[in-house]
């Protein structure tokens, strides 16, 4: 199968999920018809939302072909807290994902792993300077979190800051990674 990783085909996809999230109930068709893609790259979207648990198969092809699958947008109240798989940042990372909007304390509750509120806080700082979040309502301090949307989901593996360690000559007006100036 092909990678639908194009600017367009991200556009295209969250298109669709505005059209989802309209029609409650649909199939591959009325996703491809409702932003103009074609039915691999419907399919390809569709069965990405199934995978990560925001619709799910109310109705699927009978015995001899007849029929189709149709499925449902999962109500954020169903939406299932994320297994105690990988450390707090994967968990996050996942939530991030799986949610249309949060806050760090969304993310803090949604974790399996003990993730302090500060800590999902610093994390989104971290992602929205890095150009994965968007800020969707302003925090208000002492009264409301801020309210973030992902933007840039570039796979299950969760983007983490890390530190360069380095060697700076200002003689030179250099700087060498540490692992290149052992070679």
């Amino acid at each position: 199968m092909k990678a639908f990783t194009s600017q367009g085909s991200l556009a295209k996809a969250e298109a669709a999920w505005a059209a989802a999230q309209r029609l409650q109930q649909f199939g591959y068709a009325e996703i491809s018809r409702d932003v103009s893609a074609s039915t691999e790259l419907a399919t390809h979207i569709v069965r990405g939302w199934e995978r990560d648990g925001k619709i799910r198969l109310i109705s699927a092809v009978r015995r001899g072909g007849s029929g189709r699958k149709v499925y449902e947008v999962v109500p954020d109240h169903e939406i299932k807290a994320v297994p105690a798989m990988g450390d707090g940042f994967d968990q996050m990372w996942t939530c991030m994902r799986k949610l249309s909007s949060f806050s760090a304390v969304d993310l803090s509750a949604h974790c399996a792993a003990a993730v302090a509120v500060e800590d999902a806080r610093t994390y989104c700082r971290t992602l929205l300077a890095g150009g994965y979040l968007r800020v969707v309502e302003k925090a208000v301090p002492n009264r409301r979190e801020a309210i973030y949307r992902l933007i840039n989901a570039t796979g299950v593996k969760a983007p983490r800051a890390r530190r360069v360690v380095c060697i700076v000559d200002a003689n030179l007006g250099r700087i060498t990674p540490l692992a290149e100036a052992g070679a």
